[in-house]
């Protein structure tokens, strides 16, 4: 049917069944790609976007949705791994391996330079010292001062998702994947509600997804290959692609999530 709903993920989904299929633009965001249904995000499409559990790919372009599109397509879940015993020390040495050679993936952006000992562009060089802190936080999984340190990052950057935004989202993608006790769950929760005031309402919202580790197929693609020991760099490529440097962040992010200060390499020219 003309006009009908390809793939959808299963949080667009939700939000389009609750609302009887009609959305509308987004606030302050009108000539975006963003809209509310019920009150929740999501984004809509054609063509072949990478999915997300927000996306409602079309097979052209629409302004409604028919309850029967619903039915007729099965939403899209990422898939949801726990990475323990020896999937979680493959996926470790998978990180550190693939910041080591992470040329092979294209040249990085965003907070990722830190990967090649490249100071990020403004304004994220001056907010090297946080990820550094950030990453030896992780080192000593010690999630008080992973909360501490994210913190200043949060709402960092240009775009729908702040650089920082991406980063942090993605540590805690990580988190979530390795296991999250008590300590962890709070301080992601800490950062899910600090993000409602430090950056503005799409970027917290598509935060909080990355902290829920509901997030790009390529990202959870990338973990599930590094856990199986099986090349990572398409799916690598597939996910730096997003954005202007939302792809290149989140790897970073999830990179030292697993990490930690290992993979970031000094930056050139500092004492």
């Amino acid at each position: 049917m003309n006009g009908s709903i390809r793939a959808i993920g299963w949080k667009a989904h939700a939000a389009l069944a609750r609302s009887a299929g009609r959305f509308a633009a987004w606030p302050g965001f009108d000539r975006s790609a963003y809209r509310m249904a019920d009150g929740d995000l999501i984004w809509i499409a054609t063509g072949n976007p990478v999915m997300h559990p927000r996306a409602v790919v079309f097979n052209s372009p629409t302004d409604a949705v028919e309850l029967s599109w619903l039915e007729a397509v099965a939403p899209w879940h990422p898939t949801m791994v726990r990475f323990d015993g020896d999937k979680a020390t493959a996926l470790r040495e998978g990180c550190t391996a693939l910041a080591a050679d992470v040329l092979q993936v294209g040249l990085p952006q965003g907070f990722a330079a830190l990967l090649t000992g490249r100071a990020p562009a403004f304004p994220l060089d001056h907010a090297v010292d946080h990820v550094a802190a950030l990453a030896r936080a992780i080192d000593r999984t010690d999630a008080q001062a992973v909360c501490a340190s994210a913190l200043p990052l949060l709402g960092l950057g240009p775009g729908f998702t702040p650089s920082g935004d991406d980063l942090v989202g993605a540590v805690l993608f990580a988190r979530r994947l390795l296991g999250m006790d008590r300590e962890w769950t709070s301080a992601a929760r800490h950062l899910i509600a600090a993000a409602q005031t430090r950056t503005h309402s799409i970027g917290a919202t598509l935060f909080g997804d990355l902290a829920e580790a509901q997030s790009f197929a390529p990202l959870h693609r990338l973990a599930a290959a590094l856990a199986a020991r099986e090349s990572p760099v398409t799916a690598a490529r597939e996910l730096v692609a997003i954005g202007h440097s939302s792809g290149w962040d989140m790897l970073a992010g999830f990179i030292v999530g697993v990490a930690g200060s290992a993979v970031l390499q000094k930056v050139k020219g500092e004492a």
